[in-house]
């Protein structure tokens, strides 16, 4: 990890079998994404948290997926636990927030892509909602 992640706090995780393991300097809090891919990826929507690409760290054996031309996702190869979601040209990816051991300090912003959420699913949380990202983006500088 880079230098200036020294000055932020580290957060760790893992899948959930351990094999594969995080350190992640600085995320930024959690979103919950609705649109397709995440769905596809879950069976629902993801709660996730970004983070500088040079600020993470993982061990153990990961397998990338193209669920995209733009993007990725990553999972254990041992236990398949869905991971991260990394796209290509960012400087930022996300991390899933239960594969997070401690997430105090972080707290949840937003619903982004609620346009395409399914009907079956009410957000009634009272936070933010946003048919694709917001105008400030989700990642906090």
């Amino acid at each position: 990890m880079a230098e200036d992640a020294k000055l932020l706090k580290i957060y760790t995780g893992q899948c959930q079998c351990g094999n594969v393991t995080f350190k992640a300097a600085g995320l930024s809090d959690i979103w919950y994404c609705h649109c397709t891919q995440c769905q596809h990826l879950t069976g629902h929507h993801i709660a996730a948290a970004g983070v500088a690409k040079k600020n993470f760290s993982y061990t153990g054996r990961v397998l990338w997926s193209a669920i995209s031309k733009l993007s990725q996702a990553g999972h254990c190869a041992h236990c398949n636990s869905y991971l991260f979601w990394d796209k290509h040209e960012s400087q930022n990816m996300s991390i899933l927030a239960g594969n997070i051991d401690d997430t105090s300090g972080l707290v949840a912003k937003g619903h982004i892509f609620v346009s395409e959420k399914k009907d079956y699913f009410e957000i009634t949380d009272g936070l933010p909602q946003y048919d694709t990202y917001p105008p400030e983006g989700t990642r906090e500088t």
